[in-house]
């Protein structure tokens, strides 16, 4: 699922399943979040590029997004988000005119530091993966493989994406418990209990556990494909984070994102040959079956509310990605000016039903049930 970022920053939300311009050159109205200082004091609002300041016993370094009059939201170096007590932040000083993010060398000692021995700290060309030093389990090439296709389909189709400033991190922890100990997980708190993954948009991490400890440990068994897709799921959410294909600091609408989330499950479900993905196919029948029993109006509630996610999270799915399946096939330039307009929307606010109405209209027009009816005949071809 789709971790969410506002002035309050959302809490994550992760599913078996699981936002983001990530310009670091963010030119946020900071001057009309003026506060009132006290003489003497360095305004939030004189500073700009990377600022480093002092917060209780620690320093903390990196680019201010905005805040309020609780807390100050930072985009640290690492690729992180934090937020810092506003009441406790003295010393401000900028370092730089622009964001300098860590070397990835440095990441990696600072990662493998809070994990410790037990864990070693691999990388690859675009992420470093956190992982057991005892496993065996290739995981970088699966996270890997994930951001070839995604960039792939959106050079192709000339969707806006740009190269990652951070490396990309994905944590897996040696089993179930140490997941669930993760503070990532405890932020969402999914009632749902067999999550495998997730990504969390403010430590900009993709997580997962061991999942051959777990099936042992509960007397079943969890597939390696059924793995996969989920990690993968999840790494489409960090790779849109971190390429600006959708933004880290807005509400993307849960239909988009997970819809094109979907799309990337299967290895070949994205630029492989017709019909070679068998998990493709069958996800093709059950979209068709569960979308033909739906009432008119389905496409309407998706677009407008997240809200379908909450109380039929299976439909809500397979809603989303025949969805985007059939726009980003069917009307691609309409789906592009969607998908731009989508992320010029201002930070850190809220989407309203309204405006996302009115969005999707402007773009792709107002025939709600054509559209419906138009998505089962793409599915059934």
């Amino acid at each position: 699922m789709t971790a969410k970022i506002k002035t309050r920053i959302y809490n994550g939300k992760a599913s078996a399943k699981t936002k983001f311009v990530l310009v670091l050159v963010i030119l946020l109205p900071l001057a009309a979040q003026a506060h009132n200082a006290c003489a003497g004091e360095v305004t939030v609002a004189a500073l700009s590029g990377m600022v480093e300041c002092r917060v209780g016993e620690i320093r903390a370094e990196g680019l201010i997004l905005t805040w309020n009059s609780s807390e100050i939201i930072m985009l640290a170096r690492d690729g992180s988000v934090r937020r810092l007590p506003r009441s406790q932040a003295s010393d401000f000083r900028r370092t730089s005119d622009t964001l300098i993010p860590l070397p990835t060398h440095a990441i990696r000692s600072q990662l493998q530091r809070e994990f410790g021995s037990e864990y070693r700290v691999e990388g690859t060309t675009h992420y470093l993966v956190v992982q057991p030093a005892s496993t065996t389990v290739q995981w970088g090439p699966i996270f890997e493989s994930l951001f070839r296709e995604a960039w792939r389909f959106a050079v192709q189709r000339k969707l806006p994406v740009t190269k990652p400033v951070f490396p990309l991190v994905a944590v897996v922890y040696r089993d179930r418990k140490a997941f669930e100990r993760a503070p990532e997980f405890r932020r969402f708190r999914s009632p749902q209990s067999q999550v495998l993954g997730l990504y969390d948009a403010l430590s900009n991490r993709c997580l997962t556990f061991d999942q051959q400890s777990f099936s042992n440990a509960i007397g079943s068994t969890i597939s390696l494909e059924s793995t996969e897709n989920v990690l993968r799921h999840e790494a489409y959410h960090q790779f849109a984070a971190n390429t600006g294909l959708q933004g880290r600091f807005t509400e993307t609408p849960s239909w988009l994102a997970e819809g094109l989330a979907m799309m990337f499950e299967s290895p070949l479900a994205v630029g492989g040959p017709s019909g070679a993905s068998t998990a493709t196919e069958s996800l093709r029948r059950v979209a068709i079956r569960t979308l033909s029993e739906l009432p008119s109006g389905w496409l309407e509630n998706i677009v407008a509310s997240d809200g379908l996610f909450d109380l039929q999270p299976r439909t809500a799915y397979l809603a989303s990605w025949a969805t985007v399946s059939y726009l980003s096939d069917r009307h691609l330039a309409q789906f592009i000016a969607y998908l731009r307009c989508v992320q010029k929307r201002p930070p850190f606010q809220s989407y309203p039903r309204a405006a996302r109405i009115k969005d999707f209209e402007t773009n792709f027009g107002r025939g709600w049930e054509k559209f419906e009816r138009n998505i089962l005949e793409y599915l059934s071809r």
